[in-house]
């Protein structure tokens, strides 16, 4: 862990035209998601957020943000997403804008054979400074 960030529900304006826009978070629990994690990890969040919804609310889960993306913008569901991301995709809108930014720890990972290489150690540690010195919260 090397800091933490912040991010927002988003979808797609072609999904939130076909679902319609929430207006409040109890909204979200007719709402389709895709996830990042694992169910009990995100059911624990969003229920501790007042969204009362059920692993029937995830249709697909993916640990790739780029694929997030792809299926946020194809129009499949909510997710959360950091705000400089998504931000970047004229096809996302935010959702609940009101809402309180939720917290995304930013990790730095590299495979466990690349710590002992002294190169990839010096610019790996070179990268976390960096992000730090961003003050990253």
């Amino acid at each position: 862990l090397i800091g933490e960030t912040t991010g927002h529900f988003y979808a797609s304006s072609e999904y939130l035209d076909r679902a319609g826009r929430p207006e409040k978070p109890a909204d979200l629990a007719d709402h389709d998601f895709i996830g990042f994690e694992s169910a009990t990890a995100l059911l624990e969040l969003f229920n501790g957020m007042d969204i009362p919804v059920t692993r029937d609310n995830f249709r697909v889960y993916t640990s790739s943000g780029v694929v997030i993306l792809k299926l946020m913008e194809r129009g499949l569901g909510v997710s959360v997403m950091t705000d400089d991301v998504a931000t970047s995709w004229a096809t996302l809108e935010k959702v609940l804008p009101d809402m309180p930014p939720i917290p995304i720890p930013v990790w730095l990972v590299t495979h466990r054979e690349l710590h002992t290489s002294r190169r990839i150690r010096l610019v790996y540690d070179t990268i976390a400074d960096y992000v730090q010195s961003l003050a990253v919260r």
